[in-house]
């Protein structure tokens, strides 16, 4: 059933004006607000004290996160026939993981957010579409948590009634099981691969080759670190060494790239083309151009690191982020691309990507033809 614009506007209204007896927060068993009484408690043990309140549960304390605050307006919303969406936003920036729920509503071709809990945005918002709506919270959400990294991963989930009193984990852990909703602009980088590769796993790291047994493959592909690791890489254990055992790349690989060394793949930000040289047409004879779009929230999911690297991968350089990859120009990417250097992709800036299983699957790339 539609509703009038000034029937909706009050039953709004209504609903605003019922929150506003609910402050932002969780009581102890005292009835006291946590994160007033103790806020030390508040940053250390949330996750450990916190439990989601039912709406009734809350209409009794009075005190509620946005977490619990979203629940009672799904049913305020429920009782007053508006249909209505509920969204969960976070940031995984290593070991954090600051999180939102809000709810919208639509009426008359507009786009509504309805939003309490968040105090200095307490208001009904009006959009055009809920891609512009989503948008616009994903971008102050950012700005509000400007002390995460440039190279960190949000997502935003739409989300149905969760059971009652789960623990923070769990509600993290129940969210990961619902509608993922994707907003990034794509961003692609590349890689090549020899024409005769199986590429029924996609793309595989050495750790996995290890990890699988595969240790022809293994042996094949280390085989280009063995003076890296032995003469230039300045790694104490290995300078008196002639030969390195599997484990001993490994191990090289991790101590020089990070815990993920030995679990990267490499990507360029723009696929290499014929008229670059003769080098490049002769590679194009025998690789295939794969890419890999990293703002893909679902591929997001599976990746447990990306490193930028250094300005020409030397160490001495400056760091690079994403942010760097986002505004080179293809003619500014390939500027220092030398035809006649033995390692002719050594000029060219790379990334490196973590997988949580060590392999990026061929559902998550793309072939692409040579140009």
């Amino acid at each position: 059933m539609k509703i009038g614009a000034k029937k909706m506007e009050q039953k709004i209204n209504s609903i605003m004006n019922l929150m506003d007896s609910i402050e932002y927060g969780f009581k102890d068993e005292n009835g006291e607000n946590i994160i007033n009484a103790n806020p030390q408690k508040w940053e250390d043990e949330f996750y450990k004290f916190y439990y989601l309140q039912t709406p009734d549960e809350l209409l009794k304390s009075k005190c509620g996160v946005c977490w619990d605050q979203v629940e009672l307006e799904r049913k305020l919303f429920q009782d007053n026939n508006i249909n209505f969406k509920t969204y969960f936003i976070y940031i995984v920036d290593n070991d954090m993981l600051p999180s939102h729920t809000f709810l919208t509503y639509e009426n008359n071709n507009k786009h509504y957010w309805f939003e309490h809990s968040w105090g200095a945005y307490k208001g009904i918002h009006e959009y055009e579409s809920e891609l512009e709506l989503l948008l616009d919270i994903k971008s102050i959400f950012m700005s509000e948590h400007s002390y995460v990294s440039g190279n960190c991963f949000l997502y935003i989930y739409e989300y149905q009634k969760p059971k009652e009193h789960i623990t923070c984990d769990e509600f993290y852990e129940y969210i990961d099981t619902q509608k993922l909703i994707k907003t990034n602009k794509p961003l692609y980088f590349y890689h090549l691969v020899n024409k005769d590769v199986d590429m029924v796993n996609g793309l595989i790291s050495l750790q996995y080759m290890y990890d699988n047994k595969m240790y022809n493959l293994f042996d094949k592909n280390v085989e280009k670190y063995k003076d890296r690791i032995l003469n230039d890489w300045n790694i104490e254990k290995y300078k008196e060494k002639t030969n390195l055992t599997r484990e001993e790349y490994i191990d090289a690989l991790n101590i020089f790239r990070g815990k993920y060394g030995a679990n990267y793949i490499y990507f360029f930000r723009y696929a290499p083309y014929k008229k670059l040289g003769n080098k490049i047409n002769e590679i194009a004879k025998c690789k295939d151009i794969y890419r890999i779009n990293i703002n893909d929230e679902e591929i997001q999911k599976s990746i447990n690191d990306i490193f930028y690297g250094y300005d020409m991968s030397n160490s001495d350089n400056r760091l690079l982020d994403k942010q760097w990859y986002e505004t080179i120009s293809q003619e500014e990417y390939f500027s220092k691309y030398d035809d006649a250097l033995l390692m002719n992709f050594s000029t060219l800036n790379h990334i490196s990507i973590s997988f949580k299983n060590g392999n990026c699957p061929l559902n998550f790339l793309e072939k692409v033809d040579w140009r």
